[in-house]
């Protein structure tokens, strides 16, 4: 019998593609979420014995307290995410993403929970000319990135011979998911291609490292079934080299795709401002090369499965506020 894994997060945009690959893995899983986006991606866990759901928010001590309990295992991916929805709510992101991370770290230590995986984010490089492995100098230009920094600070230091922390540093997501997110730079693109017949472009000479939803989650099973002894106090980038891409070429790849699914050509307008600072490639060798982590969607399957979804109806309005993070807004959930 496998031990339960607790998902913090685990009704959001990667959580809920990680519970469902838990449970095909026969694991148990506890998913506490606060349901800020609304509770669609879980209802068809009511009734599974293997699924124990929680609903609490992260930054109250007695929820947290209570809801590690039981568990083999924590993986932390619930923050305030995106620069947009930090830079709205700084207070609550403060709260959140350092305060609350470190003190769940800081209980699962106390009570023996010695695996432990913390959701970071490639966004801690920032701006950086040339390939960033973990090692690299942090460049952070946002209070997300900032905070996430703190916290993989906090939580390494709490590091011993029992207790054994891990962070994995995500790339860009993107890909259809329960919880859909269409705040996203591919998932953003294709939204437009289908609703406006066009993507638009602002810079597109940024870098980006991108990695679908469904890999991100088998990357978090790798840590999870990997020697406790060999994660123990490491930093993992995740993704994949090959999809180290330019934000234009990322608009060329879904023009392409979606002009062969719709059957007309979908137009890229570029536009030569761009209010988004961040400009990096990663290197994501250690991963692949410590745990075998390697990838097995692209965007190119991605933005079909999106538009093929928005176009039957199983995505009802894209442009609704529950597919936003920086809403926090769950009144229009209509995902089925």
């Amino acid at each position: 019998m496998k031990e339960q894994v607790l998902v913090i997060g685990g009704a959001g945009y990667l959580g809920s593609v990680l519970v469902e690959r838990l449970l095909e893995k026969q694991y148990p899983v506890k998913i506490f979420d606060n349901f800020i986006y609304g509770k669609r991606s879980v209802e068809k866990y009511y009734g599974n014995s293997s699924v124990e759901i929680t609903e609490g928010d992260i930054r109250n001590i007695e929820t947290v307290n209570k809801a590690v309990n039981g568990a083999g295992s924590v993986i932390l991916l619930a923050a305030v995410v995106g620069d947009p929805a930090s830079a709205l709510r700084p207070d609550q992101t403060v709260e959140t993403n350092y305060l609350a991370s470190h003190m769940i770290a800081s209980a699962c230590k106390l009570k023996g929970i010695n695996r432990f995986i913390y959701a970071s984010t490639c966004s801690v490089y920032g701006i950086g000319n040339k390939i960033l492995d973990e090692s690299a100098p942090l460049n952070p230009v946002s209070l997300y990135a900032k905070t996430k920094i703190s916290s993989e600070q906090s939580i390494l230091q709490l590091v011993d011979s029992n207790f054994a922390p891990a962070i994995m540093r995500m790339s860009t997501l993107y890909g259809f998911s329960p919880r859909m997110r269409f705040d996203l730079v591919v998932n953003t693109m294709t939204m437009t291609a289908f609703t406006e017949n066009k993507i638009n472009v602002y810079g597109g000479e940024q870098w980006r490292p991108l990695l679908h939803v469904k890999d991100a989650a088998e990357s978090y099973i790798k840590l999870l079934e990997a020697d406790i002894n060999d994660i123990r106090g490491k930093i993992y980038n995740v993704g994949s080299e090959e999809q180290n891409y330019k934000i234009k070429k990322v608009s060329e790849i879904i023009g392409r795709s979606l002009s062969e699914v719709s059957g007309k050509e979908v137009p890229v307008k570029i536009e030569k401002t761009n209010t988004d600072e961040r400009d990096y490639r990663v290197s994501f060798k250690k991963i692949q090369e410590e745990l075998g982590f390697n990838i097995n969607h692209t965007i190119d399957e991605a933005a079909k499965e999106i538009y093929t979804n928005l176009n039957s109806g199983i995505i009802g309005d894209p442009k609704q506020k529950v597919y936003y993070n920086h809403y926090f807004d769950a009144s229009e959930d209509l995902i089925g």
